[in-house]
């Protein structure tokens, strides 16, 4: 049943909408009064709120795309239109010329590439320990060509994992919980999901990163990896911090800043400073899944797991710094045995709860989307993929 027929009161989704929300965004953020910029977070926010609440694409995967893209635009504009003053605390590496001297096309310029670069790439609040290395600087050429070979294997691995999760009944629109498995099947379950959203979102910023180099809007020393390596992920820290994607991590720690030093008044470096920072970062990725998790069906707002999922992450690193703080107090050293121990803690953790974000998730619909499948295609001559089905060893 369509969205319309359970909401007959929502209204289509514009598909101007996100275009505008970054237009306004980058206007009101060229504006050198405060007040001024906190007007257009304002108008940014009332947009944001009714995208979610009042229209619907009828389709459940649009509808969670343009919530979490309109929310983590209020969040990076709530940063940099009211938070922190981008004139002066903000810079493009080389960077001479006073921003706020500059005329305002000028200004209008700047902002846009301080918008499209979330991570600060190219920027001096880059952060440089956490981001991986970035590439050679080359020619457009040599760059595109040495993308292509990656391009293509994550094509087919993030086409394979697609494939799996959809065999997966759990992962299926109305479907059972991902518990319901054998206790083998938990950590498979890590392994579907995870890679399947890994590869997916890798792909599509080595796609771009071609297409903006090809066009001569970027420059290829401009694209490290989206995603850090596996390898970094043998604790829950390590792995929102260096493996994932680091896209939100200047909002996010600003509005901590916001809340810990300048409303609460914490001591900077204190553990209550930092685990204070460490909350407010997993509470507003929380509302951004949880705002999507809503669109998808626009049901009950506190029936998905989001919010409760990204809160339990701070809770968890929490625990963890202890137990790693008394291991070391202990002689534990960092071996190669103890991050083998690190890594089974860290799948078995998401075995735990992954079922509390991805059960609501899934079953309202972010899988019913229509697949494009290489695999199937070239398999089968089926290019959705929608007649291949792998068997799973769900009772392990």
């Amino acid at each position: 049943m369509s969205q319309e027929l359970l909401h007959p009161t929502l209204e289509s989704t514009p598909s101007f909408t996100l275009p505008l929300l970054y237009l306004l965004f980058a206007i009101g953020l060229s504006f050198r009064s405060r007040i001024l910029r906190a007007s257009f977070l304002a108008i940014i926010l009332a947009i944001s709120y009714r995208t979610v609440f009042y229209t619907s694409t009828s389709e459940a995967p649009m509808n969670y795309l343009y919530a979490t893209c309109s929310f983590s635009l209020f969040f990076s504009a709530l940063d940099f239109l009211a938070i922190t003053d981008p004139y002066t605390e903000l810079r493009r590496i080389g960077q001479v010329e006073s921003t706020s001297s500059m005329p305002f096309f000028s200004r209008f310029m700047w902002c846009w590439k301080l918008i499209l670069t979330p991570r600060g790439i190219g920027w001096t609040h880059e952060p440089t320990n956490v981001i991986p290395p970035r590439p050679k600087p080359q020619s457009r050429i040599s760059f595109i060509i040495s993308q292509l070979p990656s391009t293509i294997i994550l094509i087919f691995v993030a086409d394979a994992s697609n494939l799996l999760l959809r065999s997966h009944p759990g992962f299926l629109p109305g479907g059972p919980s991902i518990a319901d498995v054998g206790p083998l099947m938990r950590f498979v379950n890590v392994f579907l999901f995870g890679t399947s959203s890994f590869y997916a979102l890798q792909l599509q910023y080595k796609l771009l990163s071609i297409m903006v180099t090809a066009v001569g809007l970027s420059h290829p020393e401009n694209w490290p990896n989206l995603m850090g390596s596996w390898s970094d992920a043998y604790t829950i820290r390590r792995l929102w911090g260096r493996t994932w994607h680091q896209i939100m991590r200047r909002w996010v720690s600003a509005a901590g800043n916001l809340v810990a030093q300048k409303l609460l008044r914490l001591t900077p470096g204190t553990n209550l400073s930092a685990y204070t920072k460490l909350f407010i970062a997993f509470l507003i990725s929380g509302i951004i899944h949880q705002m999507g998790d809503y669109s998808l069906q626009h049901r009950d707002f506190w029936a998905g797991g989001s919010l409760t999922f990204f809160l339990l992450q701070a809770a968890i690193i929490m625990v963890e710094d202890g137990v790693i703080a008394l291991g070391k107090k202990a002689g534990i050293q960092d071996r190669k045995r103890i991050r083998l121990l690190g890594y089974v803690w860290t799948a078995s953790w998401f075995a735990l709860c992954l079922p509390i974000w991805v059960d609501p998730y899934f079953h309202d619909g972010m899988a019913s989307g229509k697949l494009f499948s290489p695999i199937g295609g070239l398999w089968k001559g089926d290019w959705t993929g929608a007649s291949l089905k792998i068997s799973l060893p769900l009772n392990y």
